[in-house]
């Protein structure tokens, strides 16, 4: 580890020492609360474990406008850092450190800072986090090279780590391979827009390759850290796509409800073929079928409030957010069977706790 890096490590509190309840377990899973208080301030904790690392990449980047003032507003807007988290815990279920995991985890979020400012781009939207967009705020070009900045940031973290170099050549091939099943996800994603009979089994293909692989990163990266051995990989991979899956669908819902800090319906506005459209359009009328396509095709600039409002009463008459939510609900249990086999100690159930929350969250 570089010497800025390694002063860094002292600054990390309480992410191995956090202790969560044991004994979670299926009947848990279906009680458990909408937030659960003990995964959001292990959350928490992984923030302020990861700051110091996520403000040392800025201070590579001269002080050039915009270039320094757009990489540190993205920065400080924060997020969830579920990915991060997931990271950190898995490779305390096979022993580690949990602040050794840190490099890794922030690598993570460079990567998710990356496809957030470019999915932006390509989607036209123009609030993220409660806040303007990266390209609404310094404009297109700016956006981009302002993205491209992150995913670098993401190899340096690796490069720079205390990791031994076969840990970081393995962790470099995972960035590389699961972001490949993610820019494939990404291109299903752009093709069902152009689909008015997109099935569910092809949704959850596209979502498992977009969504799912990169929370399969971050905890099969952790599992690497940690030690685990290749059977113990696998399942927190097949684990973290279902829980990924789970995760999007979620966010799905919550974009109807207008809790994702964005404007309500920007998926109605974007075209995207969520389970939420594929279950109005299976259970809506005819006609409101023909409306709705209708509306979700239009160009971005073309649709107004009230299209986006309708579209989104329709998801809600059809039964489609409880549909869902059911869904959601059933995948984070298929996921959470992938990890009993797993060492049985306190961050196992850590894991299942976060995968609960990731269905449960309110935002």
């Amino acid at each position: 580890m570089s010497g800025s890096a390694a002063r860094r490590r002292p600054g990390v509190v309480g992410l191995a020492k956090r202790k969560l309840p044991v004994g979670v377990r299926s009947m848990e899973l279906r009680q458990a609360k909408p937030v659960d208080p003990d995964v959001a301030e292990f959350l928490a904790d992984v923030d302020r474990g990861l700051q110091p690392h996520l403000k040392s990449a800025l201070e590579r980047i001269p002080d050039l406008h915009p270039l320094k003032e757009g990489l540190t507003y993205q920065v400080m807007s924060g997020g969830k850092r579920i990915r991060a988290a997931l990271c950190v815990t898995s490779s305390e279920v096979f022993g580690a450190d949990g602040s050794r995991a840190l490099d890794f985890a922030a690598t993570i979020e460079h990567l998710q800072n990356f496809t957030l400012i470019h999915d932006d781009i390509a989607d036209g939207d123009t609030q993220r986090r409660y806040r303007e967009s990266i390209w609404k705020r310094f404009g297109v070009a700016h956006g981009i090279n302002i993205g491209d900045t992150f995913a670098l940031f993401a190899s340096l973290g690796i490069l720079d780590s205390d990791y031994p170099e076969s840990e970081k050549l393995g962790l470099i091939k995972l960035v590389s391979e699961y972001g490949l099943e993610m820019i494939v996800g990404q291109a299903l994603d752009i093709n069902m827009r152009r689909n008015d009979c997109v099935t569910e089994s092809e949704y959850m293909d596209c979502t498992r390759k977009k969504t799912g692989a990169f929370l399969a990163m971050a905890a099969v990266g952790g599992g690497i850290i940690g030690g685990a051995d290749a059977k113990d990989l696998s399942l927190l991979r097949e684990f973290a796509l279902l829980a990924g899956t789970a995760f999007q669908i979620k966010d799905d819902i919550l974009d109807i409800h207008g809790f994702k800090g964005r404007d309500t319906g920007s998926d109605i506005l974007e075209g995207k073929r969520t389970l939420l459209l594929i279950h109005a359009l299976r259970e809506g009328s005819p006609p409101d079928r023909i409306r709705l396509l209708q509306i979700v095709n239009k160009r971005r600039s073309l649709k107004t409030a009230e299209e986006v409002q309708w579209a989104c009463d329709l998801i809600r008459k059809t039964g489609a957010i409880e549909y869902a939510e059911l869904v959601s609900t059933e995948l984070i249990h298929q996921a959470c069977g992938y990890l009993f086999s797993l060492p049985d100690n306190e961050p196992k159930y850590r894991l299942i706790r976060i995968a609960t929350y990731l269905s449960k969250r309110m935002h």
